[in-house]
């Protein structure tokens, strides 16, 4: 089953380089250059990523061809994580600021994107912050539907944020209500 291929946690150093390679597949209009090696390191800062893991068949190397070895070692397969999604959130006193959530493309449509939100609302709940501010594409129809059911309120527009091929896109802001109260904990927040 896939879903036991897929794990959640904190993102660590040795994971910067990947987030970099990822963060151009999932953001390819924005050209963005992220140091996630900053980011990671940084206290008010907090990284979430996705991982898969990916069944790797051992390389062969020219001795194996001219003298197949049949034995049990050689025919093990190996595992790599690899990093499918990720959420970046800015803490700033009473309030977090979500600055990049996304997935790549393989792996959309399956939660991913919501259980790294709802990571996040957590870690926020839990370091008592009350509010939650982001922005999206208007074109992220999912996003939108998302932020909503997590009860996020759009609270203006940015026009012209986003670049968009020739073009620009309006960038759609949130603000969430107070995720501080036991209600909401218990609506959303509890596995």
């Amino acid at each position: 089953m896939i879903n036991e291929k897929i794990k959640f946690r904190n993102a660590i150093l040795s994971d910067a380089k990947h987030l970099s390679k990822i963060e151009s597949n999932i953001f390819p209009l924005d050209k963005v250059n992220t140091n996630f090696q900053n980011e990671i390191s940084k206290e008010t800062k907090k990284v979430f990523i996705c991982t898969y893991e990916n069944i790797v068949k051992p390389k062969k190397n020219l001795l194996s061809f001219i003298k197949p070895d049949k034995s049990k070692a050689n025919q093990e397969f190996n595992t790599e994580e690899i990093i499918i999604g990720y959420i970046k959130i800015w803490k700033v006193l009473e309030e977090s600021h979500i600055e990049q959530i996304g997935v790549i493309e393989k792996f959309r449509g399956q939660g991913i994107g919501e259980k790294l939100l709802v990571l996040s609302l957590r870690y926020c709940w839990e370091n008592n912050i009350k509010k939650i501010l982001l922005e999206c594409r208007k074109s992220n129809s999912s996003a939108i539907k998302l932020y909503k059911k997590y009860l996020f309120n759009i609270v203006s527009v940015r026009k012209n944020y986003y670049p968009l091929n020739n073009s620009r896109e309006d960038a759609i802001c949130f603000e969430s209500v107070d995720i501080s109260t036991d209600d909401y904990y218990k609506k959303f927040l509890i596995n």
